[in-house]
Parts: structure tokens; C-alpha cells; sequence
């Protein structure tokens, strides 16, 4: 009886402990704060990472527009991707990138099929490779949700939608992204 009792007592002392020593739930990336850096490779093996995009000495961007999903969201996803390159396509002051989170896929599908997949897709923007979703944990993605964040130019999220492609929540994203234009515009007038 007396070692049923110290085991009762033992784990609830573990279980209190292991209770204890949870970190509270992250909260959402909110406006203003620190765009979480990555570094991801697109299908050609190219290299991006949030500081070299910020930070093009010749041309720098004063928008990073970053689209982030899974398979589940590739359709909006893509959809987000044509409606804003037709934008912006040779607006040199915005860049767009598609970041896919690939950590659901099947076993049997291997990087090279990705990576072939990806390229005959041809969509209008650079889609990077997430294959560990780690991008997708940092900015706190939302599964079956496009995640569309817009970056300002010192790296702070200026937006963040959990939608999918919808022509309200669209209006709403040019938006914010002719402001941000318009403000670095009358920084470079004064």
C-alpha cells in the first residue's frame, strides 16, 4: 500500500511539474511587429531570405508581399499570386513570393517531384520550399487559410490576413499597399 500511495504521489508531482513547465500558447504575429527572418530555397535552388530581399543594395522594395499555405490553400493561394502580379508585376518597389509549407506531404513524393511540379505550375510569382514548415511555425500560419502578410521596408509586418482569395478582403490588401507607397513617396519628397 505504501509504495501504490508514493507512486500516486510521485506522479503528481511529475504531472504537476511537466504542467509547469509549458510555455503559454504564442500569440499571433500582430501589425508592427518584427517580421520573423527566413531563409528558403525555391525550385531552382535559388536562395531568399527576409534581409537580402529587405535589403537589395541597387533597388531596394519598400513592399515584401509574402503568400503563405499548404496544399489545401494552393488554389487561393495562386489565385492571391495572378491578382497581385497583374498589379504589380513591374512595380519595382513590391516584390511578391509564395511560400508553400510542405511538411504534409506523402512520403512517397520526393523533392525532385516537388521541385519538377513547382516548375511546370508556372505561376507568376517565385514560390520558396518550406519543407519543415518552420517559416509557416514563425509566422503562425493558420492551415486551410491563405496567410497573406505585407512586410514594410525596416521589416515590420504592416499586414497580416488569415483568408482565403476573396475580392473584399483583395481591395483591402492594395490597399494598405498603395499606403505604404504613398508614405515612403512623401519620405522621398521631403
Amino acid at each position: 500500500m505504501f509504495k501504490s500511495f508514493t507512486f500516486i504521489i510521485f506522479t503528481t508531482i511529475l504531472a504537476l511539474c511537466l504542467l509547469a513547465s509549458d510555455k503559454p500558447p504564442d500569440k499571433d504575429l500582430k501589425v508592427g511587429d518584427k517580421a520573423p527572418k527566413f531563409t528558403l530555397k525555391d525550385a531552382d535552388d535559388n536562395e531568399y531570405s527576409l534581409d537580402k530581399i529587405l535589403k537589395k543594395e541597387k533597388e531596394p522594395i519598400k513592399v515584401l508581399i509574402l503568400i503563405i499555405g499548404d496544399r489545401s490553400t494552393r488554389e487561393s493561394g495562386n489565385k492571391w499570386a495572378e491578382e497581385l502580379h497583374k498589379l504589380y508585376e513591374k512595380n519595382k518597389d513590391i516584390a511578391i513570393l509564395m511560400i508553400a509549407d510542405l511538411r504534409g506531404l506523402p512520403f512517397f513524393v520526393t523533392e525532385s517531384i516537388v521541385k519538377w511540379g513547382v516548375k511546370q505550375e508556372k505561376t507568376p510569382v517565385t514560390i520558396l520550399l518550406d519543407w519543415d514548415g518552420k517559416v509557416n511555425q514563425l509566422y503562425k500560419t493558420e492551415k486551410g487559410k491563405s496567410n497573406i502578410v505585407i512586410v514594410n521596408e525596416k521589416g515590420l509586418i504592416s499586414l497580416y490576413y488569415k483568408e482565403n482569395y476573396s475580392d473584399e478582403v483583395f481591395k483591402k490588401v492594395i490597399t494598405k499597399i498603395q499606403e505604404l507607397i504613398n508614405e515612403k513617396e512623401q519620405k522621398t519628397d521631403r
